[in-house]
């Protein structure tokens, strides 16, 4: 029965990509405007539907197209934005680090592929898990909105981060991870806080219409860091941390490729699933030192001399350059019962009796 299960969810996951994919090829449409991330909703929304936030708006905060779940404890709380001693009466738990995730387009709370890194961290159970839903805000057909109401998210969660600051969340450790547009969401929070943040983890941020004004960038943290799955398509190419991880290459992952699943899309979101894995001291992977810019084709040789790295969520933050990881099999999937993983970062239904 637990074997039939797995498949079920497998053929749905499959479902999915295949939904996925079909936006991509509908008529007339630039791929740009067709990105989509989870199809666990199709939207009924038209591009005369698509809300643009001004982000210099004086009373833009709160916003009701932006919320904040805050996951601790194996507790769930949406924060009440209306009061403003929530913290202290909250589950919010202070002996934990605090990390932001922030989706992309088409993304929420519970949607893929952010939620496969929200439940890592929260099986982790070692944070306090902030997820920042703008899901409102960055709705399919709307991704000019997307991007362009990447802003009023990051004032928002600006404002938001430093008024909790005022009641007593330390913020000497935060760390915002984000995918795809919620990595420049990430980078665009540290121009609205008085502080400097921490740390940024950018997952494959996106490329598409992404313009230098809005385009995460090396000051936007202490340290930024950057795993590069699908550079130059859907990511955006070249370093832009720190510290930049080429996985496979940083173009295409070779799990995605001759398959049913657009294979941009697919090395795209499959960056969530190596920060999932990350999280797993066992399961972490190793970087080496390598060239500059991604190489391309086979694997080549590393091109620099230097100290290996974990990638993901222990890369310290001393470390600078460009990393290289070479890895055949997909992230943070389980291989059999009992393994630490998510079946959603399987590409084949794992044979689990």
């Amino acid at each position: 029965m637990h074997s039939l299960n797995i498949r079920i969810v497998y053929l749905i996951i499959l479902g999915i990509f295949i939904c996925v994919k079909a936006q991509f090829t509908l008529p007339g449409e630039p791929v740009k405007d067709a990105l989509f991330l989870h199809g666990f909703v199709q939207s009924n929304n038209t591009l005369k539907d698509c809300v643009f936030r001004p982000a210099n708006a004086k009373d833009l905060c709160p916003d009701s197209g932006i919320r904040f779940i805050l996951y601790t404890n194996g507790r769930k709380e949406v924060v009440d934005q209306s009061q403003t001693d929530w913290l202290r009466q909250s589950i919010w738990d202070p002996l934990k680090e605090n990390m932001f995730l922030v989706h992309g387009y088409a993304g929420g709370d519970d949607t893929l592929p952010i939620n496969v890194l929200r439940d890592a961290y929260i099986q982790n159970g070692s944070y306090n898990v902030w997820m920042v839903d703008w899901g409102e805000l960055g709705e399919t057909p709307c991704y000019r909105a997307a991007v362009h109401n990447m802003r009023a998210v990051a004032r928002c969660t600006g404002e938001f981060i430093s008024s909790l600051r005022t009641v007593g969340l330390p913020t000497d450790r935060l760390t915002c991870v984000g995918h795809s547009l919620g990595a420049h969401v990430c980078g665009l929070i540290s121009k609205y806080v008085l502080f400097r943040m921490h740390r940024i983890v950018a997952l494959d941020p996106a490329r598409p219409l992404i313009t230098p004004q809005v385009k995460l960038n090396i000051g936007d943290a202490g340290a930024v860091h950057v795993l590069h799955t699908n550079a130059g398509h859907y990511g955006e190419g070249g370093r832009g941390g720190h510290v930049d991880f080429c996985i496979n290459g940083g173009r295409i992952q070779p799990y995605c490729e001759n398959g049913e699943i657009d294979a941009q899309l697919c090395s795209h979101i499959w960056a969530v699933c190596y920060m999932a894995e990350s999280l797993v001291p066992h399961m972490r992977k190793r970087a080496e030192p390598c060239s500059r810019r991604c190489p391309s084709g086979p694997r080549p040789g590393l091109g620099r001399i230097g100290i290996p790295v974990f990638m993901g969520q222990d890369t310290p933050l001393t470390a600078s350059g460009s990393f290289c990881v070479y890895d055949n099999y997909t992230p943070y999937c389980p291989k059999k019962a009992g393994d630490i993983g998510d079946v959603r970062c399987c590409l084949k239904a794992p044979e689990i009796e």
